[in-house]
């Protein structure tokens, strides 16, 4: 591996080639998914208001047969792992079609991570979700690329316990899955039972540095550095690790050296293991400029309270974190500061405080300041999961109802939001029309996104070129794979229509709505 290449990236072929040996694995019983997960059994497990259609229905071509075939597995697939049933989300268990892994894994690498929340919803049900395997499976030779793809998408997302979670339903005697479980281990601050497989699995560990790591973090540390001899002797180390593994076992002519990070130009590439090597010699580098991901190591309790913050900001803004968590870390003292992010911060205190004490002459300037603050931010999703139900029968006035009535339409009753306080006007109209699934006034006036929005919610709108054929083909998750890229931020119009329309099409009715909602309340304009 070349100089500061991050180690995430080091075993990815690896993890392909040797993925396909947890064929013995068993899959989670359905009625038994990992709830413990509290983020999965949030955002996953529960079905969506909106795909029960309690209201209103979806209209014309937006109206399919959603009914769900079920077969039992002949075997267990590396590709078919999952953390609950897909049936609990409302989708089939052939959701791939005729699609290969090899045709899938590069629509899964190319998910955008900046994109709009309903969006990224979806995509964490695909990626965890306990589906068939792929039609003509590679052997296992040829390892399994959609996992591995599944896994390293979870990790850009930051989603570690999600993708550990994953990774915990394979066989832990694999080489390259050590690599992975080990790395995303070191960011969650729990190291040690990995560390533990990586030295007593019958397959030796791909990375030599990790190894000997593992052995000193045991306490072996005359083993390490019989290791660490060993390693020298038939050529070294690559760079940075070199250095690092030398200075961490404070080999002689090593200890009191220049630091590492100005002569090798860290952390441009920094993988998990150097960057926890670095913090054990005493050269901690900020996450910050780092992959999500790195944002758990922030919030271990050793950390200040501002950086535990700001990593839960970053976790949640990506879907990985549940929004109490970032409540929790709000409210945990005051704010011993003022500008940026301790603005932020007693902003919601004081919308919390409000709301506790019932006053809604206070709740209502509070609710603006906090939506302001959290909307510089793109947190306004956070904000409508810890306040939208609280809100919803208090009496407001001025800008505090405009602004519980784009919470109301983001939240996961933006239907009943839309038959019970609709608002007046053009734009009103639209979103209540949206929230319920009709087609909106043509004549509306609007900006493109809202026309963009109106057209894919009119009668019978015609399929994108391509997706019929591919659609005819039986190629349904290939095609929602694609939408996902498609739309991204929603600040396209054009591919915003397009994906919408598919999206109905294809049966994703909540998700569309959800989608066009937040396309239209929330600044995601790129």
């Amino acid at each position: 591996m070349g100089g500061g290449a991050s180690v995430v990236r080091h075993g990815r072929d690896a993890l392909a080639g040797a993925l396909i040996a947890c064929l013995s694995a068993a899959p989670l019983a359905a009625e038994a998914p990992l709830a413990a997960i509290e983020w999965l059994q949030d955002t996953l497990l529960v079905p969506d208001a909106g795909e029960l259609y309690p209201v209103t229905p979806p209209t014309g071509d937006a109206w399919i047969d959603g009914a769900i075939t079920m077969r039992p597995l002949d075997r267990v697939n590396p590709d078919a792992v999952g953390l609950f049933p897909p049936a609990r989300v409302g989708l089939p268990r052939d959701f791939w079609g005729p699609s290969t892994a090899e045709e899938l894994a590069p629509l899964v690498a190319a998910l955008p991570l900046d994109t709009l929340p309903a969006l990224r919803m979806l995509a964490y049900r695909l990626l965890l979700a306990e589906f068939d395997a792929p039609r003509g499976a590679p052997p296992a030779a040829q390892g399994s690329p959609l996992l591995a793809a599944r896994i390293d998408k979870l990790y850009d997302f930051g989603a570690l316990d999600q993708a550990l979670a994953l990774l915990d339903t394979l066989d832990s005697r694999d080489a390259g899955l050590k690599l992975r479980w080990l790395e995303i281990a070191l960011l969650l601050g729990d190291e040690e039972p990995v560390c533990r497989r990586v030295l007593t699995g019958e397959i030796p560990f791909p990375f030599e540095a990790a190894r000997i790591y593992c052995l000193a973090r045991s306490g072996d540390w005359p083993a390490a550095e019989a290791a660490h001899d060993a390693v020298e002797g038939e050529g070294g180390l690559p760079p940075p690790y070199d250095m690092l593994i030398a200075r961490f076992l404070e080999v002689e002519g090593h200890v009191d050296a220049d630091p590492i990070v100005p002569l090798t130009g860290l952390p441009a590439q920094l993988s998990p293991l150097a960057w926890r090597m670095l913090e054990a010699i005493g050269e901690p580098v900020s996450t910050h400029g780092l992959p999500v991901a790195f944002a758990h190591a922030d919030l271990r309790g050793t950390i200040g309270w501002r950086a535990q913050i700001e990593a839960a900001e970053r976790l949640v803004r990506s879907g990985a974190l549940a929004p109490n968590r970032l409540l929790g870390l709000y409210t945990q003292r005051a704010a011993a500061a003022s500008g940026g992010i301790w603005d932020r911060v007693r902003a919601v205190q004081r919308l919390e405080a409000a709301l506790a004490l019932d006053d809604p002459d206070a709740i209502g300037p509070a609710l603006v300041a906090a939506w302001t603050q959290m909307e510089a931010a793109e947190l306004e999703m956070a904000l409508v999961a810890l306040f939208a139900e609280r809100l919803r029968d208090i009496p407001l006035d001025g800008a505090a109802t405009e602004v519980a009535r784009s919470i109301g339409h983001l939240s996961d009753a933006y239907e009943v939001h839309a038959l019970t306080a609709p608002g007046a006007g053009p734009r009103a109209e639209l979103l209540a029309a949206i929230a319920r699934g009709l087609p909106p006034d043509p004549d509306l006036p609007g900006d493109a996104i809202e026309a963009a929005v109106a057209e894919a919610f009119a009668p019978s709108p015609e399929l994108p070129a391509g997706a019929a054929e591919r659609l005819a083909e039986g190629r349904r998750g290939e095609e929602v794979l694609r939408v996902l890229d498609r739309i991204g931020s929603g600040s396209d119009p054009r591919m915003l229509a397009e994906g919408l329309v598919l999206l109905r099409h294809l049966g994703f009715e909540d998700i569309a709505r959800r989608t066009a909602l937040q396309a239209l309340l929330l600044d995601r304009r790129g």
